[in-house]
């Protein structure tokens, strides 16, 4: 007989008024890419090494040599099955064998991305038949141990020595010593090296090398490398995140990747484009994904912890009738339904993101710009609001919620992670900015806006205005009056940014460099407010794709919801900027409290669209059948300290203080 707690979670779904695969194609790009995605998740979790089992209860020496057994047979596994290299299917199935927690994952990802975006097609030919058939193990090595973000603070060298046609890459301070590279500290055998060009002591700026870490016969550190692992972190213990000291390491001139400048064979220095942001793309190529990524972070959490909330009764709100379920409680709604909309924004907006990475042309100076801007800025907003979104959902479920058999400290460990690697992510607010301020001083002089920075050329017209634009209350039922309102937020903001900027630099006589500094705060808060406009417009546009009219309806809500909460989380960008009134607040928390009334019924039915494995979730609290008690109890009995009822040093150190008179 099913437990109480299936019962109630059967029950959950039979409320649900919409078919929730016919969402699950929407979260993922239609119906035949669901499909070759359930068949690649069924090949990876079928497998008797890839599908995933708790590693709990390993030591970090135990996870890492599991995951080099899991990526032995994942390689294994992808030439079994026929997976074109880079297509749909292959990039899935790494995404299930948790490609970013492999030791190789590097490899697959930044490593032959760059190699791909970095070098000439002699290159590409040379190196990347080994890359694909793991020849050789790359990993791509930029951030040190005393600088990440800032690219120009770098502090490895290379320099070329004409008479043998070779660069001497050296890491002349501590500081110097690149640190985390995912791959780097016992895998790699190669690294893509990042390091300030010099000749003569002219600086010529950061590009990519290919050196040889480790003998390819015995693993060992080639002569001049330091290499190991930096050791235990936060999460990713399967990752083996590494340093690297370079001692006046040679390689050869033809290992400078070399597509966007090169140095001849006698020495000179010559540049195939004026852009310096033609470098840039594997960092794009990566905060793209981010944002895709964030949500279905997210939308474990909220599938974990909404599940929960529909099984586990606790409490009264009638005396006279039984307990209920915490998720019937309006505070809980408030906490996690915005949880569950917000992962289908950032899926939507991800999809989006991704598509316009892969249509750019890098030689579009422009276009690249504003690429750049765009995944600065939904990286760091995604990252982050996922990673609050994802400790929301923990809270929401209680002491248990702090179990890791929950499953959501390991998705907490993995997520949060992104807030600071491929550009912290103030930095990253604050590159947006720079770009926003562009747009400010264009609309001044009359120039036109493209792409995702048009609306400002609108709302600029009278930057001055702090006039309410909310026409009424019903007004904030309508998708398109809900964009009004973060496009003259953001607007507001980042015309108040750009004159903070200004008065700094004007006023108090400050250089343009600490003018930025102080004016930071609100270049921040425009740069979030833009990444707020993003995510919206995209998310909104869902809506004009051809589904059900029950399908239709709940999304309607859905993007609403989402609307109307980032309003209230960010409630300072339309205050400050009156785009707002305080009782227009009150109207919009009212509209809150109606969606989550209307969303209730189908909260299971949601994160049941984003169409989560159990296997993918490792957790006791948010299996698809809802038995949590049963299996926390199991997972309970699992742990080593119960293998004996009396444990080591009880008799050593506690009985002689029993009885005593301490």
């Amino acid at each position: 007989m099913a437990s109480r707690q299936s019962q109630l979670i059967e029950a959950e779904r039979k409320k649900c008024t919409f078919n929730t695969e016919e969402l699950s194609h929407i979260i993922y790009g239609g119906e035949e890419l669901f499909r070759e995605r359930k068949e690649v998740e069924n090949a990876v979790l079928n497998d008797p090494v890839l599908c995933r089992e708790d590693t709990y209860f390993m030591s970090r020496t135990d996870e890492y040599k599991r995951g080099l057994q899991r990526a032995k047979r994942g390689v294994e596994l992808h030439d079994e099955l026929g997976l074109v290299r880079n297509s749909y299917k292959s990039r899935i199935f790494w995404l299930f064998t948790d490609e970013e927690s492999l030791p190789i994952g590097l490899h697959l990802s930044m490593f032959s991305h760059a190699m791909q975006g970095q070098a000439t097609p002699e290159q590409v030919a040379k190196w990347t038949p080994l890359v694909e058939n793991f020849s050789i193990i790359g990993c791509y090595a930029q951030t040190e141990l005393g600088h990440g973000s800032f690219l120009r603070g770098l502090e490895t060298r290379a320099e070329y020595d004409r008479r043998t046609q070779e660069f001497v890459l050296d890491s002349p301070t501590l500081t110097s010593m690149k640190w985390w590279p995912g791959g780097l500290g016992k895998t790699a055998t190669h690294a893509l090296v990042v390091a300030r060009l010099f000749d003569d002591n002219k600086e010529l700026g950061s590009h990519l090398f290919l050196v040889p870490l480790r003998d390819l016969t015995t693993h060992e550190p080639l002569p001049g490398i330091t290499v190991g692992d930096i050791g235990p972190k936060m999460g990713y213990e399967s990752q083996d995140n590494g340093f690297l000291g370079l001692d006046k390491v040679r390689i050869p001139r033809e290992n400078m990747m070399m597509k966007y400048a090169e140095v001849t064979p006698d020495g000179r220095y010559v540049k195939r484009t004026q852009s310096s942001k033609m470098s840039y793309g594997t960092m794009l190529f990566v905060r793209a994904h981010m944002v895709y990524g964030s949500g279905l972070d997210l939308s474990k959490a909220a599938t974990i912890a909404t599940r929960y909330s529909a099984v586990r009764e606790q409490g009264h709100i009638d005396p006279r009738k039984p307990e209920v379920a915490v998720l019937d409680y309006v505070s809980q709604q408030h906490s996690l339904l915005p949880q569950v909309v917000t992962s289908l924004a950032y899926c939507v907006a991800g999809r989006w993101l991704t598509l316009v990475y892969y249509g750019h042309k890098p030689e579009n100076a422009e276009q690249l710009q504003e690429l750049h801007a765009t995944s600065a800025c939904l990286k760091a907003t995604c990252t982050a609001t996922t990673s609050l979104g994802i400790e929301t959902c923990r809270r929401r479920c209680g002491g248990h919620g702090y179990s890791v058999f929950s499953g959501i400290p390991m998705i907490y460990k993995w997520a949060t992670a992104g807030q600071t690697y491929e550009g912290e992510n103030t930095v990253m607010w604050l590159q947006t900015a720079r770009f926003l301020v562009k747009c400010v001083k264009r609309v001044q002089y009359g120039e036109p806006l493209t792409g995702g920075a048009q609306y400002l050329s609108q709302w600029l017209k009278s930057p001055s205005s702090t006039t309410p634009v909310l026409r009424s209350h019903a007004a904030l039922s309508d998708p398109a009056e809900l964009q009004n309102l973060f496009e003259c937020a953001a607007a507001r903001m980042t015309a108040l940014a750009a004159q903070q900027l200004d008065s700094f630099a004007r006023r108090e006589g400050l250089s343009q460099e600490h003018s930025w500094n102080r004016a930071s705060p609100w270049l921040i808060r425009a740069a979030q407010a833009h990444a707020e406009v993003l995510v919206f417009t995209h998310f909104a546009e869902v809506l004009t794709e051809e589904m059900s009219s029950e399908l239709k309806s709940v999304l309607l809500s859905c993007v609403l919801l989402y609307g109307l909460h980032r309003i209230e989380e960010n409630s300072i960008f339309f205050l400050e900027t009156g785009t707002l009134s305080v009782a227009d607040m009150q109207s919009v928390h009212q509209e809150v409290a109606r969606h989550l009334q209307q969303l209730r019924p189908n909260a299971v039915g949601l994160v049941d669209s984003f169409a989560h494995h159990d296997n993918m979730l490792m957790s006791a609290l948010g299996a698809y059948d809802g038995d949590c008690y049963h299996r926390l109890y199991e997972m309970a009995k699992k742990d080593p300290m119960n293998r004996k009822q009396v444990a080591d040093g009880i008799h050593e150190y506690i009985k002689p203080i029993m009885g005593s008179k301490m």
